[in-house]
């Protein structure tokens, strides 16, 4: 395919330089370089990120064709901008450090620097110590020397060495010195007018500004001119023969509607009543028999502990059979691909012909007529676009909000023009639709016109049309999307982690300092469902496969994938990765192809660039020894998603470079005895999102504290009740507090705690006055929407009174939306819970 890459001068290097600027060129770090000595470069670096600034923008959107040395001479500026981030970033870390060591605990409390650690699964006490270790900085934040605490003179002088601030300077210098020669080269080759202002990213903000028009009937509640495909399939499924077991192919190129015509006869009425057990599975290009089994047996299995922790095959096999033994049955298998491995799908089909039932039928739908004659038992239904006056009212849906819309006589002849040119294709009807409902113009139509006169030659390849769609979204829109590509195909996305993965990668930017990233982020995910780059099936958000590969295409030079054993052309200029081992998910690793891995991975070259890994698949533990070296090397990690055993988390832990990291989770295979929370995790100050899981055998050390910047701590609630001095983590979003009769559990902790969303606050029965309930200072966490407290223990319970005093002090702000009350055992309620109140549960 071509026009994907390297035409034109995008957007997105010049969104990554105003980043730059607005997150670190700041009054704050103008401070503090003073205050080391490096004004002088700090104000080079400045100066010569706003001439590149203004050299991206008027160069934006110019053709540079197959110019391939000012092709090199962008890429080459890119590295350098990331170069530049990367040392700020550093800078940045030092600063936190002073900061943070140079502070002790907010409140009275034992603050022990000796690597001391609180036990998350205690069963008293917080501060009932279970573990210590020597604390030690890992030789990143140090560059090799010990710190020496001196707690009389001046902070920066222990953080900051002559010999990092000559690094630093010299690294400044170095990328300002290239800046400025490639920056000039760029404007003499492209003979810019450095003031003037660019069409393209005027037309792709327009996406965001324009109002769009819109109904109150969702497009997806009615499935346009598929009611004849549908009562065929039906009829077929119904009337499938007299075997035990047939199959049933829905042959179609991708976006042309077999997965929406697939639900559309799983939701009909005739399919539920004729059938005793219906099931869906989405298969892809990952063909795993186990994979596949366990997804059967979630919707055959009352009771998941039946199945969950088995990974032998045979085994899995025979639980199915015995849930749908004598029972008729519909299994969908969605976007089916395998159409060699003859023998999987008889192993996978094995227990559903052995059911012991007529009548029951497997419908799958695929591109490929490959795949129909390989499993098909009964000729395949061929799916074609849709005829054009039903396509014309799906078109109408999309484009202007409804299908009945009769005004702008001008949008509805330019429309037909376009429409005519989808060939009927639903996929690329909703993509371009919603392009065109952003700017509902004369002049934006006939733009998006023109475009297809390129595209109309190829009728099965969509992926260009889809393109345009996706040129003009705004940079931090295309940033967001093409960043999926590192996620397995048809991965179910939850919202709110996927939200918190682009804000620690910054693709999230908010002027607004009163609205939370977190909302900011929402809504970049709220427009790209709106504009068909995502769809929400039941809770979760997914990919169609088309746009999956679209992330894939555009994403090409900084995002790769190694998926499974399949050679892959890693480009030098990679700074994303993952890894996907599901297809060895099922080996137990008596079979991981662990030398073979360890050479794939030897081709990711250089390693020094590298911002993301992230793993899928619990057999990738295996690859454990080489990851190790990996992110060893990897000095620029700022997101990692690596399985792991309890016992590793340390050992990775020691590797990785505090400076950059925001996000790391470790999704644990094993955690049967006590885990340790490395004491070096409390230097990563930048540290955004922390994830371990649900486990509670962890020992949290007691300066976790120092985690400033963390806004998210995904695990169970003992690891949140052992944090001490948890006040100074101000910046965490959900938080469930335990109170304790120790200063730094106590419960004016909460003070400043003001970004909190959820909060739980339990063993209330150890506040014994309004005046220390007061001190959590609930009524100014204006963000705050639900509220649990909780009186617990009934041999300490309060009178009355003082539980309604205690009650009455802890009044929150009025934007709360749902408030718990357990174990309260005063007679009236606080007088704050009034009408005019706006909790609604």
């Amino acid at each position: 395919m071509t026009g994907f890459l390297g035409t034109v001068v995008d957007a997105a290097t010049g969104w990554l330089v105003q980043s730059i600027i607005g997150s670190f060129f700041t009054r704050q770090m103008e401070a503090w370089t003073h205050e080391i000595g490096l004004t002088e470069d700090f104000e080079k670096l400045k100066f010569e990120m706003r001439n590149v600034e203004m050299v991206l923008a008027a160069a934006e959107g110019r053709i540079i064709g197959d110019n391939k040395p000012l092709s090199q001479s962008l890429d080459d500026l890119k590295g350098l901008l990331y170069d530049s981030e990367d040392v700020m970033d550093e800078l940045d870390y030092y600063r936190l450090q002073q900061q943070i060591e140079g502070k002790g605990c907010t409140a009275a409390s034992d603050d022990n620097s000796d690597g001391s650690y609180v036990s998350s699964s205690a069963p008293s006490s917080a501060s009932e110590l279970v573990y210590s270790a020597t604390s030690q900085i890992t030789r990143w934040a140090s560059c090799g020397r010990k710190r020496r605490r001196e707690e009389e003179g001046p902070a920066h002088s222990i953080m900051l060495t002559y010999e990092i601030k000559h690094d630093i300077s010299q690294r400044i210098n170095g990328i300002v010195k290239h800046l400025c020669t490639i920056g000039n080269s760029v404007q003499r080759v492209l003979q810019l007018e450095i003031s003037r202002p660019t069409a393209t990213s005027n037309e792709s903000q327009n996406i965001c500004r324009n109002a769009r028009l819109t109904t109150s009937v969702p497009i997806e509640c009615k499935v346009y001119g598929r009611d004849a495909e549908r009562d065929k399939i039906i009829e077929l499924l119904i009337n499938g023969g007299s075997s035990e077991l047939n199959v049933l192919p829905v042959v179609g190129i991708g976006g042309v509607g077999k997965t929406t015509l697939a639900r559309y006869v799983y939701r009909d009425e005739r399919i539920t009543n004729h059938f005793d057990l219906q099931m869906w599975v989405c298969v892809s290009t990952n063909f795993n028999e186990v994979r596949l089994t366990l997804e059967i047996l979630e919707h055959v299995c009352k009771d998941r502990q039946e199945y969950e922790k088995i990974s032998n095959f045979n085994v899995l096999q025979e639980i199915l059979l015995k849930n749908i033994r004598n029972k008729r049955f519909l299994l969908v298998l969605d976007d089916v691909w395998e159409d060699k491995n003859i023998s999987g799908w008889i192993k996978l089909l094995a227990p559903l012909k052995n059911n012991q039932v007529n009548g029951c039928m497997v419908l799958a739908t695929t591109r490929t007529k490959s795949v129909a004659k390989m499993i098909g038992t009964v000729d395949e239904v061929r799916l074609s676009g849709l005829d054009e006056k039903e396509f014309w009212l799906f078109f109408k849906a999309c484009a202007f909000g409804n299908e009945n819309y009769e005004g702008h006589p001008s949008l509805q002849s330019i429309g037909k023009q376009i429409a005519k040119a989808l060939k009927g294709c639903p996929l690329a009807a909703r993509s371009v639709g919603a392009l065109l409902n952003t700017n509902v113009s004369d002049k934006h139509w006939r733009i998006v016109r023109d475009k297809w006169k390129s595209f109309q030659e190829d009728s099965d390849d969509i992926l260009p049309i889809l393109k345009l769609s996706y040129d003009y979204l705004p940079v931090h829109l295309q940033r967001c999307f093409s960043h999926c590509s590192l996620f397995p195909e048809d991965y179910p996305f939850d919202g709110e982690q996927l939200v918190h993965a682009w804000i620690s990668q910054d693709f999230v930017q908010c002027e607004d300092r009163t609205v939370r990233l977190e909302e900011t982020g929402q809504e970049y995910l709220d427009r790209l469902v709106d504009l068909g780059f995502f769809q929400m099936v039941n809770s979760h958000y997914v990919m169609h496969d088309l746009m999956h590969e679209l992330a894939g295409k555009v994403s090409l030079n900084e995002c790769a994938t190694i998926h499974g054993l399949k050679p892959e052309a890693i480009r030098p200029s990679v700074r994303h990765l993952s890894i996907i081992t599901t297809a060895f998910d099922k080996d137990n690793g008596g079979n991981f192809p662990n030398e073979r891995f360890e050479k794939i991975l030897q081709k990711v070259r250089p390693l020094q660039k590298l911002r993301t890994l992230m793993l899928f698949g619990r057999s990738s533990i295996n690859l454990l020894g080489s990851l190790r070296d990996l992110c060893k090397e990897a000095k620029c990690l700022r997101f990692l998603r690596i399985f792991v055993t309890g016992a590793d988390i340390s050992s990775i832990n020691r590797l990785l470079n505090p400076c950059h990291l925001r996000y790391l989770e470790y999704v644990c295979v094993v955690t049967t005895t006590m885990s340790l929370f490395p004491q070096a995790l409390t230097r990563f100050y930048h540290l955004q999102v922390l994830n371990v899981g649900i486990s509670g055998n962890l020992a949290v050390p007691t300066d976790m504290h120092k985690l400033v910047n963390l806004r998210h701590l995904i695990s169970h609630e003992k690891v949140h009740h052992a944090i001490a001095c948890v006040g100074n983590m101000t910046s965490l979003q959900k938080l469930r507090f335990k109170v304790q009769n120790v200063g730094s559990f106590e419960i004016r902790q909460l003070q400043s705690m003001n970004e909190l969303v959820l909060l739980e606050i339990s063993q209330l029965q150890i506040v014994k006055t309004k005046e220390e309930a007061c001190g959590a200072r609930l009524l100014d966490k204006e963000y705050l929407e639900k509220l649990s407290l909780s009186w617990e223990d009934s041999s300490m319970s309060l009178e009355p009174v003082m539980a309604e005093d205690v009650l009455e002090g802890l009044q929150p702000h009025s934007n709360l939306k749902t408030l718990e009350i357990t174990g309260y055992s005063g007679a009236i309620p606080p007088t704050w819970l009034s009408s005019t109140f706006s909790v609604t549960s």
